[in-house]
């Protein structure tokens, strides 16, 4: 987890360290009145409390995070389920099909070709037989028919 999620948490543990240390040498000292140890007890619960409550919290986001992250791999998963099975509506051939996810990644025909160690002049192809098959005249149309079918899930 990120270290800035329990710098709240730390702080705390910090602050109950001094008041602790500072009770234990108000009494050891016999110097200080009733009132000023109470008052610095009645400071070391509450931040006590609080660290408490911060990281129940901490722990409860924890939680949400793990299942956001596991909705969104299923998500993700039959998002590509979905893309396959139209590519195969679409006859697209292996090679098509990875080609067809790589555009609609993002990756340019260069990026394309480094991936798979062809030549950018067979991606160039391979994307203008997505194109024709698919029916969209590019990219970004190809993206938005996912998307779309997306949005209308929901």
């Amino acid at each position: 987890m990120s270290f800035r999620i329990y710098l709240p948490a730390l702080v705390l543990v910090f602050a109950m360290l001094f008041f602790a240390y500072d009770i234990i040498n108000d009494v050891m000292s016999d110097e200080d009145a009733f009132l000023h140890i109470a008052i610095e007890l009645l400071v070391f619960i509450a931040i006590s409390s609080v660290l408490f409550h911060e990281l129940q919290h901490v722990h409860i986001l924890n939680k949400k995070i793990k299942i956001e992250k596991s909705k969104t791999a299923r998500l993700a998963g039959e998002l590509l389920s979905v893309m396959r099975s139209q590519f195969y509506q679409w006859e697209l051939t292996v090679s098509e099909s990875e080609i067809a996810l790589l555009l609609i990644k993002g990756l340019s025909m260069k990026e394309i070709a480094e991936a798979r160690n062809v030549k950018e002049k067979t991606v160039r192809g391979q994307a203008t037989a997505v194109y024709a098959k698919s029916g969209y005249a590019g990219r970004h149309e190809l993206a938005a028919h996912f998307i779309e079918d997306l949005m209308r899930e929901a």
